[in-house]
């Protein structure tokens, strides 16, 4: 059957270009109006992320091409996919075939349809809701693409054109150093450096998981994109969603006695991407935490704050803050990085002529009492 592992492929990430390949006559609008039930499930999809919840996703658990002659297409990327270019001819001429083959391009379609709805809903949400719903879902598939390496070779292969359909350019598990940047950059503790990468003929040498990590990011650039689309069958799904997310977001950021005016730029830069509900980096996080809390911050008031990043979990979030401020393990309370460690992370964004942005603050709080 034409491109049948390809439908398996989709079934399990739908997020991948190729499926416009497999279902290059599929009328959407037409399938969602007439399916409410798949809609239904985009929008279960969009509530888990703004709950923060994630979405377990099942790995695919094998790949039908490892194990055939390979000789459906002439082509020396097929087996390995280091050099393909994903024009799918071995796949046109599949010759496989299975009594449950009507299921599995049923499967794949499901799902396709499922992540097609739930990116339309979360497009026409604020962007902090599009953004959570990215970095939730593409945890999610990089768990079960972790999972693919669990067992036989073969499912190496699956991993490997996820990458390439990212964009993700390969040579064995190295990377390339182009795509090796693109995450990277947002990827900023120390292992992610390049200057502590060996780089070898353009390549970036990467262990699997390393793989897996950066593939995770460019997911979650790809699930972010927002789609131009709205239908009147997906108003009540939006009412809805919109109704829940009024009550997931503080709308209004309470930094309690703090003087937003004497915030230094970095600190007040951070804050200004968590309102607008981005993914800010570990390093950025803790800088605005252990900042906050010298400047007098309780516990619960930066956990306020730190409600609106995309991957906000409570639990998780309560007890680094709590670690931060002493509360917990050595009972050591943390000092703000200084401007030069701000620097060394790219989250300084300006010179402010000070070296430490405790400096800056309580240089500007004197100014005032004087005037």
């Amino acid at each position: 059957m034409k491109y049948l592992p390809i439908f398996q492929l989709v079934s399990a990430y739908p997020f991948l270009k190729v499926s416009i390949v497999v279902f290059k006559d599929l009328n959407v609008t037409e399938e969602l109006e007439r399916s409410p039930e798949i809609v239904e499930s985009g929008k279960e999809l969009v509530l888990s992320a703004l709950k923060g919840q994630s979405s377990e996703k099942e790995p695919l658990k094998g790949f039908f091409c490892k194990g055939c002659d390979l000789g459906c297409f002439k082509c020396e990327s097929i087996g390995n996919f280091d050099n393909c270019n994903l024009c799918m001819k071995c796949f046109e001429n599949c010759l496989l075939s299975f009594s449950n083959q009507d299921e599995i391009v049923r499967k794949a379609k499901k799902s396709l349809l499922t992540y097609i709805s739930a990116k339309m809903l979360v497009s026409n949400l604020e962007d902090w809701v599009r953004m959570r719903f990215a970095v939730r879902e593409a945890s999610s598939y990089s768990r079960a693409l972790g999972r693919e390496l669990e067992g036989r070779e073969e499912r190496e292969e699956i991993v490997k054109l996820v990458a390439l359909d990212l964009g993700i350019k390969l040579r064995g598990w190295d990377t390339h150093v182009a795509s090796y940047l693109k995450a990277s950059s947002r990827l900023r503790s120390d292992e992610w450096r390049l200057v502590n990468r060996r780089v070898v003929g353009g390549y970036v040498k990467t262990t699997r998981s390393d793989v897996i990590r950066i593939i995770e990011e460019f997911m979650r650039v790809r699930i972010s994109e927002k789609v131009n689309y709205h239908a009147d069958f997906l108003g009540p799904h939006l009412r809805e969603l919109r109704s829940i997310a009024v009550k997931e977001k503080k709308l209004d950021i309470e930094l309690g006695d703090v003087d937003l005016e004497c915030l230094p730029p970095c600190m007040l830069e951070i804050v200004s991407e968590i309102q607008k509900g981005m993914n800010v980096p570990h390093t950025a996080r803790f800088a605005l935490t252990s900042f906050l809390l010298n400047i007098g911050m309780n516990v619960d008031e930066i956990l306020g704050l730190f409600k609106n990043v995309p991957d906000f979990d409570e639990e998780r979030s309560r007890y680094q803050i709590e670690h931060i401020a002493g509360l917990r393990g050595k009972g050591a309370e943390y000092s703000p990085p200084a401007c030069d460690t701000m620097k060394t992370y790219q989250n300084c964004v300006a010179n402010c002529n000070v070296s430490h942005p405790l400096q800056y603050y309580q240089n500007c709080k004197k100014k005032k009492k004087i005037t």
